[in-house]
């Protein structure tokens, strides 16, 4: 077990655990997830280290939403589960780049995302995540009723 301190946040982690936990665990295969794979760890060296400090892929995410925009996809967030124990009650949280990065217990349901993990653990939620589509395939069909409602909002303000 590895002790890591973030400000006033102790987190005692499991990296082996935590990495071969990563190596194995499922992908969601739909193409907004596809796209974040093949671009998340360009998109910022300081988010990837970070998260390779806590033994997570950033790759491999457990979670994430998105929302379809006209020529990119805004992850509303993309979540990652930790081999260990968060010490310290509350929710840390910090800014990395651009992106915001939240570490809790998972003590309520808003703090927790569906993984595959059978040990203690914690969760890394990074937020602020807009790329562009990469993919060698077409743009996924916006969902048509979400257009009308931003539409709508966006001419109320006139």
């Amino acid at each position: 077990m590895t002790t890591i301190v973030k400000d006033d946040y102790i987190f005692t982690v499991d990296i082996d655990e935590t990495k071969k936990y990563y190596s194995t665990h499922s992908l969601c295969d739909c193409g907004c997830c596809r796209n974040l794979y093949a671009q998340i760890k360009a998109v910022s060296p300081k988010l990837d280290a970070y998260l390779s400090e806590f033994g997570v892929d950033i790759c491999r995410p457990d979670e994430a939403a998105s929302i379809k925009m006209k020529n990119y996809i805004d992850y509303l967030f993309v979540g990652y589960t930790v081999t260990g124990v968060m010490e310290t009650h509350g929710i840390y949280e910090t800014d990395i780049d651009d992106f915001h990065v939240t570490i809790s217990r998972g003590d309520n349901a808003y703090e927790w995302f569906p993984n595959e993990q059978k040990e203690p653990c914690f969760f890394v939620s990074i937020s602020n995540i807009s790329l562009p589509w990469v993919l060698d395939e077409p743009f996924p069909k916006i969902n048509r009723l979400r257009e009308r409602i931003k539409s709508f909002f966006s001419n109320s303000d006139r």
